[in-house]
């Protein structure tokens, strides 16, 4: 499919046209219509040293070509992904519709490269059920079963309201109704998250957020609670509301598990992942209640097993790292404790450098 969209792109703009796809690790795909394999080369490594305008003149020096048009395409990260080219020996302009056309075009090459990477995810990382109305489903029947039962409870208290054993039931069963309802809520989010809006933000302020919204329960229950940021961080492309969310309950989640005296700490730097720079941080904590948990099946639904909120907590927040292109793991911490890792990439705005260019 991609190089049939190469084609369609030469055959629709008479120019020759091309196409570079890149991550962290460098080029994968790289294919054209009308170039040797010298220009091919030499395209690739004028795109991966920055926005074309700065570079477009080396290609007319060195192999004779103008670049009429270069389309940055993105995943649904809003990540630089590659680019789809127009060239042409001599400097001419494309019509709008045509224009038009190859920005269309450039879009449906972005579906195919999205749904190739949702194809591989799935191959390779076991998952819960994804039909799309199986969770929205069980949480309708779930809420209409609480809404049946907290009804019928209203009545029988309103009608034995002077018999002491009905007050003293009747509070038992609407805790465990508001403990289920608060369940509903989270498998809801989990299920079926809403659509992200997208833009440029500072990570860091995300962070004290976390902290801040936590810290009157750390202090009643005698927890240090601390963020460590190192250096300063790169902008990220994310969608703030469902990201500060997810840290704001992760830490809520440790914070609640963590016994008195104990210490969480949130930590982050800047540094490099393969050709790109990523924001790395991790949550450290000494709870016991983590100590024969088996690090590979934390973000499992339901495995991790505690009181009220948090069942899913952890398999909601490794979704959304992963919608925003990141990762949420796992493992040994300092002690013999466990530690929660998190990765973001940066904000990209131009294709990344070749892994074989320095």
């Amino acid at each position: 499919m991609l190089r049939d969209s190469i084609l369609i792109a030469a055959a629709f703009t008479d120019t020759l046209a091309a196409l570079i796809l890149q991550d962290e690790t460098g080029t994968w795909y790289r294919d054209s219509s009308g170039l040797t394999s010298e220009q091919l080369a030499g395209l690739e490594h004028v795109l991966s040293q920055g926005p074309m305008e700065e570079s477009g003149a080396y290609l007319v020096k060195e192999y004779g070509l103008q670049v009429i048009v270069a389309l940055p395409l993105v995943d649904d990260c809003q990540r630089v992904i590659g680019t789809l080219c127009s060239l042409s020996p001599d400097p001419l302009a494309l019509s709008e519709i045509q224009q038009e056309g190859l920005r269309l075009l450039a879009e449906h090459i972005q579906t195919i490269v999205t749904m190739d990477h949702q194809k591989s995810e799935s191959r390779t990382t076991p998952r819960a059920p994804t039909a799309a109305s199986f969770v929205p489903g069980l949480v309708h029947e779930l809420g209409s079963f609480i809404f049946g039962i907290s009804a019928n409870l209203d009545a029988f208290e309103a009608r034995f309201a002077e018999l002491e054993e009905v007050t003293k039931y009747g509070a038992n069963i609407r805790r465990s109704l508001d403990r289920m309802g608060d369940f509903i809520v989270e498998l809801r989010e989990y299920g079926y998250p809403q659509r992200l809006s997208w833009t440029v933000l500072e990570l860091e302020p995300l962070l004290q957020e976390a902290i801040e919204h936590h810290r009157p329960m750390a202090a009643r229950n005698g927890i240090e609670l601390q963020l460590r940021v190192e250096g300063s961080l790169p902008a990220i492309n994310a969608d703030q509301q469902s990201l500060q969310s997810t840290f704001v309950r992760v830490v809520g989640l440790v914070v609640q598990q963590e016994e008195t005296g104990g210490r969480v700490i949130l930590s982050a730097l800047s540094t490099l992942q393969g050709n790109r720079t990523v924001i790395y941080g991790h949550l450290d904590f000494s709870s016991t209640k983590f100590k024969d948990i088996d690090p590979a099946r934390l973000f499992e639904p339901f495995y991790f097993r505690v009181s009220g909120l948090g069942r899913l907590t952890l398999p909601g927040a490794r979704r959304v790292f992963e919608a925003h292109g990141g990762t949420l793991t796992a493992g040994p911490g300092p002690e013999g404790n466990m530690r929660i890792t998190f990765m973001l990439p940066s904000e990209l705005t131009y294709p990344l450098r070749s892994a074989s260019q320095p």
